[in-house]
């Protein structure tokens, strides 16, 4: 059995990646939305929104399929079966990305007619190789993720966003003016991806494995992979789309195409990086329950699966619910401190929500897949997709762009409710996320109001950063406190098993007014 105390280490490191990451990555963003402007900021946004849906065709489905499948031939030390499930998947994802590039490559003068900008697809053709180096990079990172090798696979993601942020200098330095910050942009990214993948190339080897043949494993990867790819290309699909019908319908709400652009450039390039914050944590809990469920779930372990499963929920519930009041009462200050853009914080105060159905979807999407359930989560997410494409298409004139936000929600909240309901039927037991999810909006009531005040006395005599700062943290502090008093969750529990390194459960019982009921 897995130590708890494995698990917290596990998490712990790649949420500590995650965050220098994402940290990196949200300053940089913040750098380009200075230095690009909400209109190129939004053209940049529709051409990675592109590029997004053929990453996802070739790096999404098969390096978790592969992860899967190798902590399952961990499990049963079968080296060979990994090592031919490696190849397979690096074979099926380089011929699919080259045959996407080229696609794009070849059809870019009528492809190019369906965007407002034509500079977007010249954007685009600088981040083509991008796909092709993250076919490569995820095929070795599923295997690494598989083997639970999670310090490589954090750092070469850290790597990346720090090369990105390098090369994009080093290059606007060398072109100077010729070229525009979204092309330098997207040059350095393909930079940034090869030697990602380089660096993860060098690892695997290192460590002892190798290729092998893949004739036999073609068909396992490939139909766990499909379903997988399908839920990430369809909502990869969304993006582009959206991109392109919510500017449409605004500039029929009257606006202008350069008013049109800059508020989808507001709401997706400044306000979303925002809402996924938890997912630094909750998707790092998600990488790590991925390989030790499949693995406890393959040995017919049940009761170490329905551990995990009620930690996980009640985990990613806990670290969402936490930040909201942090936005709701701070949105205001939020958006003009780091965007210099209440407009963004506008919209951070109407989206804070979102958060909880986004990581019930996370969640939910990894224990279906976990669970060889990926083909159902596919459909589900389809469901909830064409409520989102609906919404978009017949309140965008009327509430602009708040109807990316209320399709959105209810995208994701219709796709998990009715993960969660393939879960209690497989595995006969009743999650009821629903109590979890009420009982902590009521301790939300109060560290909403504890922010507002804790800010309002910080920013009287501080300044603005300082009173963010202490105004979050008092807020996350008043939640965690009022957790443990009304023993919503119960933190004793968690620390004595990490204390003891218990061995007897995956994951502890740890519960929210006991989880099962």
């Amino acid at each position: 059995m897995i130590k708890f105390s494995d698990i917290i280490k596990a998490v712990a490191l790649i949420t500590l990646f995650s965050f220098l990451t994402r940290i990196l990555g949200f300053v940089f963003r913040i750098y380009l939305s200075w230095e690009m402007g909400a209109e190129m900021l939004g053209i940049y946004q529709v051409a990675l929104s592109i590029i997004g849906v053929l990453m996802m065709l070739v790096s999404s489905g098969l390096p978790l399929s592969l992860s899967k499948f190798t902590a399952i031939y961990d499990a049963k030390n079968d080296r060979q079966a990994i090592f031919r499930a490696t190849t397979a998947t690096l074979i099926i994802s380089v011929i699919l990305s080259i045959v996407l590039c080229l696609i794009i490559f070849v059809f870019q003068t009528p492809l190019s007619k369906i965007f407002a900008d034509k500079r977007t697809m010249i954007i685009i053709l600088t981040l083509l190789p991008s796909v092709l180096f993250s076919a490569i990079y995820s095929s070795f990172r599923g295997a690494l993720w598989g083997k639970k090798n999670y310090f490589i696979v954090g750092l070469s993601e850290f790597v990346e966003q720090v090369l990105r942020i390098l090369f994009f200098f080093v290059v606007a330095y060398a072109v100077g003016q010729t070229l525009s910050s979204g092309v330098v942009a997207g040059i350095s990214l393909s930079i940034a991806c090869l030697f990602s993948a380089l660096l993860v190339i060098i690892y695997y080897f290192a460590k002892g494995n190798r290729l092998g043949n893949p004739n036999y494993s073609y068909k396992t990867i490939l139909k766990s992979a499909t379903p997988i790819t399908g839920v990430r290309v369809a909502t990869s699909t969304l993006q582009p789309i959206i991109a392109i019908v919510i500017p449409m319908q605004l500039v029929l709400a009257g606006l202008s195409n350069e008013q049109a652009l800059a508020e989808f450039g507001i709401a997706v390039g400044m306000t979303m990086p925002l809402l996924f914050v938890p997912s630094t944590i909750v998707g790092s809990l998600a990488m790590v329950l991925l390989p030790e469920l499949s693995s406890q779930y393959a040995q017919n372990n049940k009761e170490n699966v329905l551990s995990q499963i009620n930690i996980a929920f009640t985990f990613s519930i806990f670290i969402s619910m936490m930040i909201i009041p942090l936005y709701m009462g701070m949105w205001s200050d939020i958006g003009t401190f780091v965007y210099n853009n209440e407009r963004a914080g506008l919209f951070l105060l109407y989206s804070a929500w979102l958060m909880i159905p986004l990581a019930l979807s996370n969640i939910s999407n990894t224990i279906l897949n976990a669970l060889g359930m990926e083909s159902k989560s596919f459909i589900n997410y389809i469901i909830g997709a064409v409520v989102l494409v609906v919404i978009i298409l017949t309140l965008t004139q009327i509430v602009g762009i708040l109807s990316l936000i209320i399709g959105t929600g209810a995208c994701m909240l219709i796709s998990s409710l009715l993960n969660i309901r393939l879960i209690n039927k497989k595995l006969q037991i009743k999650l009821n996320i629903v109590n979890k999810i009420f009982t902590m909006t009521l301790l939300a009531v109060p560290s909403l109001l504890f922010t507002i005040f804790t800010f309002n006395i910080f920013d009287s005599f501080c300044p603005k950063f300082f009173a963010l700062a202490f105004g979050s943290i008092s807020g996350a502090v008043c939640f965690i406190l009022l957790a443990i008093i009304f023993k919503v969750i119960d933190f004793k529990t968690i620390l004595l098993e990490f204390s003891k390194n218990k061995t007897t459960k995956t994951l502890p019982q740890t519960q929210i007014q006991k989880n099962s009921k």
